[in-house]
């Protein structure tokens, strides 16, 4: 029986958005194609990243308190963070950079986790509410400040999908950190196998297929905070304003800024209201989820993709 040669396809990893983000197309097309999808990603994250200087979301953070005028992605982003915000009562919260700062998420090596007076105190800088929109206006309350973490390499993920989709290119994966991971295929072939890490030992967890989709993946595996011994999550609730205990929340959408923005939610929401805010979340927008909670209790009533290992 004649063997079928596998199909033969180039990558290119580069590091953007604090992540490697690698990029695997087939070998017919040249390697200035990914050339020019790093410039893509590249352009979006020096627009865009509210921890690049000049760009909008920076723009808006270092003149809180006054109007700042940006294009029609801001806007949309923001109203797409607002929405989400909503649904989840606020614990998913673009505002929250004031909590994450007050953890020592930026600090070497915090000694102590902060006090309740301090979260009290730092909570009163956290509201989506106080984010001012009219056209292409924006403005913050003072002392505010905004963070596009939980989306902006997944949007940029999205605008590099459709960039290949306009260059004519049908089957191609993007892995994003681990944490972002896009699938194209086509006829050629059918569907991309990612394996899920085990969000507390070292070997996989699960595995699925996905097929024009994306899979997003919050998890305290390799992003934590850890203070006297202690792990703490990088994803903080802001309505709590303590670091979630769920262990990891994986999403499959069609698009990877919803699907990251969706992630980082439910992650950051208390278990107890999973349900609720699923239910209400899937009113508006088409996703599927898990969660796997902090006693290991995996929660995959409204996930269907899972394979066998």
């Amino acid at each position: 029986m004649p063997q079928v040669a596998s199909k033969a396809y180039i990558t290119q990893t580069r590091f953007l958005f604090h992540c490697h983000i690698k990029i695997k197309i087939p070998a017919n097309y040249p390697e200035t194609l990914l050339e020019d999808c790093f410039s893509l990603l590249e352009t979006v994250d020096s627009t865009y990243n509210s921890y690049q200087k000049g760009s909008y979301f920076n723009q808006i953070n270092t003149n809180a308190g006054y109007w700042v005028t940006v294009d029609n992605v801001t806007i949309n982003l923001l109203k797409q963070t607002i929405k989400i915000a909503e649904i989840t009562n606020g614990s998913y919260d673009i505002s929250a950079m004031p909590l994450i700062r007050l953890w020592g998420f930026y600090k070497e090596k915090p000694t102590q986790p902060p006090t309740e007076t301090a979260i009290v105190r730092c909570l009163k800088q956290v509201n989506y509410k106080n984010i001012q929109i009219h056209g292409n206006h924006v403005k913050i309350a003072p002392q505010q400040e905004l963070i596009t973490g939980s989306f902006i390499k997944a949007y940029a993920v999205d605008q590099l999908v459709a960039f290949l989709k306009n260059k004519g290119v049908t089957d191609a994966i993007i892995n994003a950190g681990g944490s972002t991971i896009y699938g194209l295929s086509d006829n050629t072939h059918p569907q991309w196998y990612i394996k899920i890490p085990h969000p507390n030992l070292d070997n996989n967890f699960k595995r699925l297929s996905i097929q024009n989709t994306c899979f997003s993946l919050s998890s305290t595996q390799t992003q934590f905070l850890e203070i006297n011994g202690k792990k703490y999550s990088h994803i903080i609730n802001a309505q709590t304003g303590f670091p979630s205990q769920n262990l990891q929340v994986g999403l499959c959408s069609k698009s990877a800024c919803l699907g990251d923005m969706i992630s980082t939610a439910l992650f950051g929401a208390d278990i107890s209201q999973f349900k609720t805010i699923v239910s209400q979340l899937q009113k508006v927008f088409d996703f599927e989820v898990y969660i796997i909670d902090h006693q290991m209790q995996l929660h995959s009533q409204y996930f269907k993709p899972f394979l066998s290992l």
